[in-house]
């Protein structure tokens, strides 16, 4: 089957041509059958399946067939859950209609309004736009709906996720009711199939990813691990599968900024999003790992919605996703458009059984296993080392030959090949000691024993007993761990760990003393803004509460 037997418009066809588009995919055969032709439909679409090209050439009949006009009002309109996927969807349908002469508006959320309601008052064929904006420009009378031919919601359930029903409704009420109705959804809980009745007539409902066949480019697997060592966790799953670009999922923004200031410490190469960013610095943040400037990218899952990264190798679950179909959507990241991916899930010991249940529900068979130990990693690395200094040895010019004959001279070839691994091996962030697998579950049961009281942990340390205690925002909940908390006290305040005494890591904070000679000085340090982790902040505890904890 070929494009051309599927719409019959020219200019559509040489649009398709010039992309290098010849076959289509199967969510597109599907849609695109001349038996849907006209009708509302409602889709069950994998992410990264063609699906926008689908949508955007099912709408060919109702744009192109009637004598197509200057642009005023819009003929068709499309609902995207997140600025980054609204404006992929723009460009997708801009070139697609480009050579039709259809004019492509986009109305997203942290773009000037004013310059979308210039636009719209220029005219435009087809409006792209999130739920928000598009309600926006409703109130203030800049978009006209009257004209409508066509809506579409595309990823339809995240939109319910983020709590954009009530903005949703607004837009379909405001739209003619003799329209053409497509909804598109990774999948199709109970609230997508009651907007669906509400809102369509008769809607013929397809489903281009069966439950047998939505997880067969994604390779899952679940890793277990103490609830303290889940940041190490991240680094060394990150370096036992050495991704060329990955998606490490967190569950907060204070998560996000404190897994990608760590990681970034370590060596990795990391950037983040989160809600609090504009869109300029989510955009450079997305194309750097696109670009691959950056090969992590940590994030929450309202900020990750709707995100179009197809070269994505590795999506990685840092907090557990709280259901089944969270963790479809997030690990659909991965594995897109006929590639393969890899989704891992960190899964803290006694939350085993939760997470095989969720499985099951997703009807996903994933494979368990541990964390990679230090040792397994930089086994590893010897093996990696070999092959990759083997394909240097390829690429050599005779100038390099030169060099090297008199460094062979200077040095024995057994020293110069341990000075390059050792260089290869500097530019590796260093695997991470995890706690001792089988000893965890049990002292962790030991811990919550009926009529056990439980202790605040205390790290050992010898250090200054006489000082003044501070306060930091990280605690146990959130993973804090005595081996980056004393390198960070020390940057953040400018101090060496003589300097530092106890440290009491409490469930919302760590507590620490400094000594006397130090605390002045370190008061000052911290009091100043830290563009590198703006999350953390130390503060001096008042004097009642600037106590040992018991």
């Amino acid at each position: 089957m070929s494009f051309a037997e599927l719409t019959s418009f020219e200019a559509l066809l040489l649009a398709l041509a010039q992309r290098g588009y010849s076959q289509p995919t199967p969510v597109q055969a599907l849609i695109l059958a001349p038996a849907n032709e006209g009708r509302d439909l409602l889709v069950s679409a994998q992410t990264g399946s063609g699906k926008t090209v689908a949508f955007g050439l099912a709408m060919a009949a109702q744009l192109l067939a009637p004598p197509l006009g200057a642009a005023a009002a819009p003929l068709a309109l499309v609902i995207a859950p997140t600025r980054e996927l609204a404006l992929q969807v723009h460009e997708e349908l801009a070139w697609l209609y480009a050579c039709a002469g259809l004019r492509v508006r986009a109305c997203v959320g942290g773009i000037d309004p004013r310059g979308e309601q210039r636009a719209l008052a220029a005219g435009a064929h087809v409006v792209v736009g999130t739920p928000g904006r598009l309600c926006d420009h409703l109130d203030r009378k800049n978009l006209n709906l009257s004209k409508l031919r066509v809506v579409v919601l595309d990823e339809a359930d995240e939109m319910l996720d983020m709590g954009f029903r009530a903005e949703l409704e607004r837009i379909l009420k405001d739209a003619p009711t003799q329209r053409r109705t497509m909804l598109l959804s990774a999948t199709l809980p109970e609230g997508i199939v009651q907007l669906a009745s509400r809102y369509q007539r008769d809607a013929l409902r397809l489903t281009a990813n069966p439950q047998a066949q939505a997880h067969q480019d994604i390779e899952y697997r679940a890793l277990t691990i103490s609830p303290r060592d889940r940041e190490h966790g991240v680094v060394n799953t990150l370096r036992q599968l050495e991704p060329a670009s990955a998606l490490v999922f967190c569950a907060t923004r204070d998560g996000v900024n404190h897994l990608q200031a760590n990681l970034s410490e370590r060596g990795f190469r990391a950037v983040a999003i989160s809600g609090e960013l504009t869109q300029p610095e989510r955009l450079r943040a997305l194309q750097a790992l696109r670009d691959g400037r950056a090969r992590v990218l940590v994030a929450t899952d309202v900020a990750a919605r709707g995100l179009d990264l197809p070269a994505l190798d590795l999506v990685l679950h840092a907090d557990l996703p709280h259901d089944a179909q969270l963790l479809q959507h997030r690990s659909g990241r991965t594995g897109r458009a006929g590639r393969k991916g890899i989704s891992v899930v960190l899964v803290p010991f006694r939350m085993r059984s939760a997470v095989e249940r969720m499985f099951r529900t997703a009807g996903i068979k994933a494979g368990w296993g541990e964390v990679a130990s230090h040792d397994e990693i930089r086994k590893l690395d010897q093996e990696r080392l070999v092959l990759g200094v083997g394909a240097l040895c390829a690429q050599v010019s005779e100038e390099d030959l030169a060099v090297g004959r008199r460094l062979l001279e200077a040095h024995g070839a057994e020293q110069l090949a341990a000075a390059l691994v050792q260089v290869q091996r500097s530019r590796l962030p260093a695997p991470e000691e995890l706690t001792e697998a089988g000893a965890r579950p049990a002292r962790e049961r030991a811990e919550r024993a009926p009529g056990r009281i439980a202790r605040e942990p205390m790290a050992a340390r010898r250090g200054p007993t006489i000082g003044v205690w501070f306060r930091l925002n990280v605690g146990r909940l959130t993973n804090a761990d005595p081996r980056w908390l004393v390198p960070l006290i020390c940057r953040k305040g400018g101090v060496v760990k003589a300097d530092i005494g106890k440290i009491a890591i409490l469930p919302k904070e760590t507590r620490f003393l400094i000594s006397s000679s130090a605390a002045e000085g370190f008061a000052q340090a911290v009091r100043r803004p830290d563009p590198k982790e703006p999350g953390i902040r130390i503060e001096p505890l008042p004097p009642r509460a600037a106590q040992r904890p018991k």
